[in-house]
């Protein structure tokens, strides 16, 4: 750009090294120099005598009004005001020079019309952003609290009176932009200083903010608690460059633009892991319409998992659905540090016993038919119908959590605050070792607290061989899975990432970036068992050998009973049939100071004992460490040692059926190397801040290098600027599709997740009418703290006090 004149001051501030670069709004916000007034003045002509301060200085308010009181003069640097006869190179500088100058005296700008020929611009106006009045039918009355009104509009508030204040650029015979004419005065009130970022054509959802709101959504972070985290990172709010509405909208243009391709975009994303991996495995199912029915995935790591770990896995279906009202189901296993692991998972539009048989079959395919030993799943009668059919040899049982967390509702009013009802019933589900001991129990508690004629009870009794652990003693490590914690937070780490609202991309975002912190868990975990030594509690050797092979998780089960054999148990009596020998064990640690039998083969050194806890956990019990401490045996027999429990299980290289390693992607040392570079620039940048925001001389000479580098990066190399799709592209990690076939359904009513167990706080919720206006209606609740259905919360409760 150039004056007309030689006495005409440049009108574009620029970093030395770059003269012809037109600053960015939130720097040229610091170029002058002003005087605080208060918040309710506007602007107004700067005192004679004032000088202008540094180029890094506050802005300061002024009050500018003409002489009748009617316009509004804007006052500023004469560096920074457009002139009549300003010559600009292209259009794009003549945009950038009025909304800096724009930015700097507290108006916003709005693009006019234009004349284009041959798809040149050869004229065109730049407004004050309150040119003009909104329409007469965006005016019109509407009554807001009529529910039923077919004219109701959302609230828009007014921001057009009719400014004329405008520049008039026209293109010269030498293919110049000169401003041909001008309104400088505006008819309303300029924005204050502190006001200046929330004007629309100074906000912008910067590079920085979108890669923010981006990694937050991978982390299950919304884009309110994003902005607070640009908001903390920056200092203050008008150094975010946008509003939190600002990066809301943006992420909502994101999902209507996924909108109509999201079952496509996942069913692609997987074929593109599947070309990087080719173990991983993946499989869909759409109707005539092409409208997704049931999709399965799992990975190599997840096969791999399986491999080593198929024993026992849970399978969940009562997860919140999404906003297809697709249900996720996942499979989980239990890996050799007693963590849980993800086997893979499906969404399935419908819960009818056909889409459960689909999907089991998809399952045992990706597992090169492999069936699970014990499979434990939620109630319901599809469900197992599809495992009777597809998996016939697998032991079913019901999730113990799914059953005990409705007991409240299902109890009279007077026992849920009964603790002694809750204490028995606990013990007679979870102490009782054999079928008499628990059906003894039951009914003595069905008895005792008058429940014998309870349906809900009744029900669950018939089909206690399905739920009931003393039913399931002698199943191979079917006691893993048996403690409600592990559902629970099972349960948790899944409900952090699903959400009703989710689309399918959404999901997987979320649920990769969750699936990469179990698994990183697990590293963790391996290095310190691999890398560590438990403390030892015992000189007994085979405390030692234990120590050596075990997980520290599955170490720390097996010294508790070493603890236990040393301190509570005797070997009481001892026969002998023929190689056989039979042993008494008391075990003093036993509430009823039980006395358990091993037996004890005396060519195998293998041994039974009646606790059973080797077989339904896999671990040696104290009874049997006993024994072996007095047949003079230091080690535990390979009997006794599982695979699945040693810290080398999965060192072995596992296979699918097609001779792909079940392995992770092959590491990008490319990659990696470019992350690395980028965490090291990222970190000595915040250092160079740090440093130098003590003084105002360090921060000038930051800003200085910075243009000069800025300038030799972009004369070095070619800068590509992305459009918003390829942002969110990039984001994604997989292109729009140019061509539909997947489809999702439309027009589903929301009806939740039908087959979850329902809680009484959700029937109460269900139950509770609806509020009239004006009205105030109060429902008695369960309070968290006097368990009593009270017309207070837990806040409020008398008994806190």
């Amino acid at each position: 750009m150039e004056g007309t004149s030689a006495t005409s001051p440049s009108p574009i501030l620029a970093c030395p090294a770059n003269p012809r670069t037109v600053p960015t709004i939130s720097d040229s916000v610091n170029s002058l120099g002003m005087t605080e007034l208060s918040d309710a003045n506007s602007f107004s002509e700067i005192n004679s005598s004032m000088l202008p301060l540094s180029e890094f200085s506050t802005p300061k308010k002024r009050q500018c009004f003409s002489q009748d009181g009617s316009l509004h003069k804007p006052v500023c640097d004469e560096a920074i005001k457009p002139i009549v006869g300003m010559r600009f190179d292209d259009i794009a500088s003549v945009e950038a020079f009025y909304k800096n100058y724009a930015h700097h005296v507290g108006f916003g700008v709005r693009l006019g019309s234009q004349r284009m020929v041959n798809n040149v611009i050869h004229w065109k106006r730049f407004l004050c952003a309150r040119e003009g009045y909104r329409s007469t039918k965006d005016t019109h009355t509407v009554d807001y609290l009529d529910k039923n009104a077919s004219n109701k509009r959302r609230k828009v508030k007014i921001t057009r009176c009719g400014c004329d204040a405008h520049i008039y650029v026209n293109r010269d015979s030498e293919g110049k932009y000169n401003i041909a004419s001008m309104v400088e005065h505006h008819n309303h009130e300029l924005v204050s200083p502190r006001k200046q970022h929330l004007i629309r054509s100074n906000r912008k959802v910067s590079e920085r903010a979108k890669l923010t709101l981006f990694d937050c959504h991978k982390a299950s972070i919304g884009p309110a608690q994003a902005y607070r985290l640009l908001h903390v990172g920056v200092g203050a709010f008008d150094g975010v460059g946008c509003t939190k509405k600002d990066l809301q909208n943006y992420y909502s243009e994101f999902k209507n633009k996924i909108k109509n391709c999201d079952a496509q975009m996942l069913v692609d994303q997987f074929g593109r892991l599947k070309q990087l991996n080719a173990a991983f495995f993946f499989e869909y199912d759409v109707d005539e319409d092409g409208t997704l029915l049931r999709l399965f995935w799992a990975d190599a790591t997840s096969r791999k998992n399986y491999s080593h770990f198929h024993d026992v896995l849970s399978f969940d279906s009562t997860y919140s659905t999404n906003q297809y009202n697709y249900i996720f189901a996942p499979f989980t296993g239990i890996n050799h540090h007693m963590q849980s692991v993800f086997l893979g998972g499906g969404f399935l539009l419908n819960e009818a016993t056909e889409d459960y048989k689909w999907l089991f079959e998809a399952f045992l395919k990706s597992m090169g038919g492999v069936a699970p030993g014990v499979i434990i799943t939620d109630e319901s009668g599809s469900m197992r119908n599809a495992i009777q059919a597809i998996l016939p040899n697998t032991v079913h049982r019901l999730c113990m959590w799914h059953i005990m967390r409705k007991v409240p509702e299902k109890v009279p009013l007077e026992l849920r605050t009964n603790e002694y009802f809750y204490k028995r019933l606990n013990s007679c589900v979870w102490n009782s070792e054999t079928p008499t001991e628990f059906e003894e129990s039951w009914k003595n508690v069905m008895l005792r607290f008058d429940l014998e004629t309870n349906e809900w009870f009744g029900k669950c009794y018939h089909i206690r061989g399905s739920w009931v652990p003393a039913y399931f003693m002698d199943i191979p490590l079917a006691g893993i899975l048996r403690t409600t914690s592990r559902s629970e937070s099972e349960n948790s780490f899944f409900k952090n990432f699903i959400r009703r609202k989710l689309a399918f991309v959404e999901f997987w975002l979320r649920f990769d970036t969750a699936l990469k912190c179990q698994r990183q868990e697990e590293l963790v975990a391996d290095h310190t068992s691999l890398h560590t030594t438990p403390r030892l509690m015992t000189c007994w050797e085979i405390e030692r050998h234990g120590s050596l092979i075990f997980t520290h998780e599955v170490f720390n089960l097996f010294q508790s009973e070493v603890l236990a054999a040393r301190e509570h148990c005797d070997v009481q009596d001892t026969k002998d049939v023929g190689d056989l020998k039979i042993m008494s064990v008391s075990d003093q640690s036993h509430p009823k100071n039980r006395v358990r039998e091993v037996n004890l083969q005396t060519t195998t050194m293998i041994t039974k004992c009646s606790c059973m806890l080797f077989e339904n956990k896999g671990i040696v019990c104290r009874h049997v460490i006993r024994v072996l401490r007095g047949a003079k045996i230091n080690e535990l027999p390979n009997f006794y040692i599982l695979k699945r429990w040693e810290k080398m299980c999965k060192r072995d290289i596992a296979y699918d059926g097609d001779g792909n390693p079940l392995d992770d992607n092959p590491i990008d040392y490319v990659d990696m190397e470019t992350r690395r570079k980028i965490s090291v620039a990222r970190n000595k940048f915040e250092d160079l801040i740090r440093h130098a925001k003590n003084s105002s001389g360090g921060l000038d000479l930051l800003h200085s290098g910075l243009c000069d580098l800025e300038s030799t990066i972009s004369q070095s190399m070619l800068v590509v600027a992305h459009t918003s799709q390829q942002e969110q592209e990039s984001f994604v990690g997989s292109s729009f599709p140019t061509q539909v076939d997947i489809l999702t359904p439309t027009n589903i009513d929301a009806r939740g997740t039908c087959s979850r167990i329902k809680g009484h706080r959700d029937k109460e919720k269900k139950a509770q009418p609806k509020k009239k206006l004006g009205v105030t209606v109060r429902v008695p609740r369960v309070c968290g703290t006097c368990k009593e259905l009270v017309l207070h919360d837990s806040r409020k409760c008398p008994k806190k006090k």
